[in-house]
């Protein structure tokens, strides 16, 4: 029972890390014209590579959601203990902020970039 409720926990982490995620950028997705290749990388100002308005916007959530299914998958195990259910929770609890930080920093200088070149 136990492990059940820290697997839930887990569940919950990743879905309000990806709810988050989706949100930023269906909200970007309005600001951004059509056919727009959007930053993705830098190296200080210098923008190294450029993507599609999905591949930008979508793609990280995209990875956030095989990385969630596996984590997941693996946590739940007929063999997990309940110090195992710890430390999976553990890991869910520190990827998933991690993952959704990583996606709104990226997003947020994708807009700051394409602010400052005049394309929004």
């Amino acid at each position: 029972m136990v492990i059940q409720i820290l697997s839930i926990a887990g569940d919950l982490f990743w879905i309000l890390a990806l709810a988050i995620m989706a949100s930023l950028s269906w909200a970007a997705q309005k600001r951004i014209p059509k056919g727009l290749s959007v930053p993705v990388a830098w190296r200080g100002e210098q923008v190294l590579v450029r993507a599609p308005k999905p591949a930008a916007l979508w793609g990280v959530i995209l990875l956030g959601l095989v990385i969630g299914a596996w984590l997941q998958i693996e946590s739940s195990n007929r063999g997990t203990t309940l110090n195992d259910a710890i430390i999976w929770l553990c890991v869910r609890a520190t990827v998933a902020p991690l993952l959704a930080t990583l996606h709104i920093n990226q997003v947020r200088k994708g807009l700051e970039t394409l602010d400052r070149e005049g394309a929004l």
